[in-house]
């Protein structure tokens, strides 16, 4: 079941206003600085994914790479799982002829690719809000800041 009550302020809202506790912000995995970030190149798309697929995981990574702490490498899994979705959906709605159709008695019944078309458009929602594809989503995202580099040349001593 989903978490129920007021969500807390973003992390640096609330060090801001001096009531930040670790455990009720941010991800601990990802604020060690040890995941590996979709930042400034885009992975290669599976071979196993259509051309639609491959698109949208073109374009949408295109879009998250632009900001570090955005998308993992290890979120990569799951992200191809909305590629594909995504390319269900388009085929789909290409071969859904209309909602309902009549049987050989007369009786109007749903187009059973309808119904799986609107099944896979709630899991093609649910794997949006998890990647902050949508308005409200991406209020939620918390992205993780990029490792500042030391550049003080004499840092480690003359």
């Amino acid at each position: 079941m989903g978490r129920r009550g007021i969500l807390p302020p973003p992390k640096a809202i609330a060090k801001q206003r001096g009531y930040y506790r670790p455990s009720k912000h941010g991800d601990q995995i990802a604020e060690v600085n040890v995941l590996d970030w979709v930042h400034q190149t885009i992975p290669t798309p599976p071979e196993d994914l259509t051309e639609v697929a491959k698109n949208v995981w073109n374009a949408q990574l295109l879009q998250a790479q632009k900001m570090y702490g955005y998308i993992s490498l290890i979120d990569l899994a799951l992200f191809k799982e909305y590629c594909y979705v995504y390319a269900e959906i388009e085929w789909l709605k290409e071969n859904v002829k209309s909602r309902t159709y009549t049987d050989d008695k007369g009786t109007i019944r749903v187009e059973p690719l309808y119904t799986e078309l609107n099944k896979l458009r709630k899991d093609f929602l649910r794997l949006s809000q998890e990647f902050g594809f949508s308005p409200s989503a991406r209020t939620r995202i918390q992205l993780q800041q990029q490792p500042e580099t030391n550049t003080d040349i004499y840092s480690e001593g003359i």
